[in-house]
């Protein structure tokens, strides 16, 4: 993969969706890692992202359809903008640590609906060492929940 022709296609993109080229960072690490960081002002930062993420999820399957198609490689492309990622991360970890702690409480299952395939990856880990509970996703795509199950410990 031509990293120099990987970062150009991607700015080009960027700069067609009223980006200058300051609030675009693109960094390729190595041949399947790409790294994209758009500092958009605050007002329109929510453009990018959309609801939880799925303009965010979107560009990502668009950029790394595009470097697929040009390069026959499917990147692991990470796309954050004005550090939502992390912000979105942490908010996550809350709501697993307080489900977990309320169903270890009430020893009954706690719910949580509407998640990425990514968000529930993240909360598996993040509770896979707490004690007292076990994770687990159910049902079928979209509609697929993350459940918090009290174990006997």
């Amino acid at each position: 993969m031509d990293q120099a022709k990987v970062s150009e296609i991607l700015s080009n993109i960027l700069t067609q969706l009223s980006l200058s080229d300051q609030e675009i960072k693109i960094e390729i690490a190595d041949e399947e890692n790409v790294n994209i960081l758009i500092t958009p002002p605050a007002e329109s930062a929510g453009i990018f992202v959309g609801h939880h993420g799925e303009g965010l999820a979107s560009l990502r399957m668009i950029f790394s359809l595009i470097i697929y198609q040009r390069f026959g490689l499917w990147p692991k492309l990470h796309l954050n903008v004005n550090d939502y990622q992390e912000r979105r991360e942490d908010t996550l970890k809350e709501l697993a640590q307080n489900a977990a702690d309320r169903s270890v409480s009430l020893q009954k299952e706690i719910i949580l609906p509407n998640l990425s395939s990514y968000e529930r990856r993240l909360i598996h880990l993040f509770l896979e060492t707490y004690k007292g509970v076990r994770t687990e996703s159910r049902g079928e795509p979209p509609l697929r929940q993350m459940v918090i199950i009290p174990t006997a410990e």
